[in-house]
């Protein structure tokens, strides 16, 4: 099974291992994440736009991407290669519950964390035990469901603790960070019932204007701005694989009432019409 084949399945296999990546899928093109994903660098480098910032992925580095937050990868270098591991939505979900210390925030606006090679090994041995169950059946391994559970406990636990002796690691876990995630989720489940700001800052129980300086303290954008790049991602995303769906269907699945709106919203912000965007594909 291929790495694309093994992403697509993730909701039955819970849990997918890829090992030796060499290229991201796309370059320039911003995408969202719907999974929890880990990379590990073991060799080269890539340059990525993580929520609009920049963040160069060396060796011997461990980045965990968070749902739901936008990427966009500009370049990689000739040895680039890196391992991954992606859990489902449903199942870092539950990982949630179960490992309440985990956390997450620091992820936010830095998701990458140097290690050395002694630590690189110990992240590599947890995923060749990943890799084991992940590739085993149900009917091979009647637990397997728990097994991948704790394995990903552990290997979030080991770059947790590693992450908390540096330096940095605390910078990022501030109370603007955590509600710029609460947003990044709340848009993730409702972009297609709302676009507008006051909605989000009612949802937070923030006045509309505390909110955005909020978000373009954070990221550098407003708020606004952000819905916009979040739907657009989308839309884009679906008119590229999304071939069987018509314009009014898209527009439709993405909330909008008239397939003109949509359109209109769409070449405000692209330049490109959606039926142009999608020749291009």
């Amino acid at each position: 099974m291929n790495h694309q084949d093994r992403i697509q399945n993730i909701d039955e296999s819970e849990v997918a291992v890829l090992r030796n990546v060499t290229k991201f899928p796309v370059y320039n093109q911003e995408y969202a994440l719907p999974n929890l994903a880990v990379f590990i660098n073991e060799r080269g480098s890539a340059r990525v736009l993580y929520d609009k910032h920049e963040v160069v992925f060396k060796k011997n580095q461990v980045a965990v991407v968070l749902p739901h937050h936008l990427l966009c990868p500009l370049e990689s270098s000739d040895d680039f290669c890196i391992s991954m591991v992606v859990m489902s939505s449903k199942f870092v979900d539950e990982l949630k519950r179960r490992t309440l210390s985990h956390d997450y925030n620091k992820f936010h606006l830095s998701p990458q964390t140097q290690l050395t090679e002694q630590q690189i090994m110990q992240v590599m041995r947890v995923l060749e035990v990943t890799e084991m169950i992940y590739e085993s059946t149900v009917e091979a391994m009647p637990n397997r469901h728990e097994m991948l559970m704790y394995m990903s406990d552990i290997a979030l636990e080991f770059i947790n603790s590693f992450r908390h002796n540096q330096d940095v690691a605390n910078k990022f876990a501030t109370r603007n960070n955590v509600l710029f995630n609460d947003f990044c989720d709340l848009l993730a489940k409702h972009y297609c019932e709302s676009r507008e700001v006051i909605f989000y800052a009612k949802q937070l129980n923030l006045t509309p204007k505390y909110f955005s300086k909020i978000i373009y303290d954070t990221i550098g954008v407003t708020a606004s701005e952000w819905i916009d790049e979040f739907v657009i991602t989308n839309a884009k995303n679906m008119l590229a694989t999304r071939v069987d769906l018509t314009i009014q269907q898209v527009a439709n699945e993405l909330g909008f009432d008239e397939q003109a709106s949509f359109c209109r919203f769409f070449k405000r912000i692209t330049g490109l019409t959606p039926k142009q965007f999608r020749k291009q594909c």
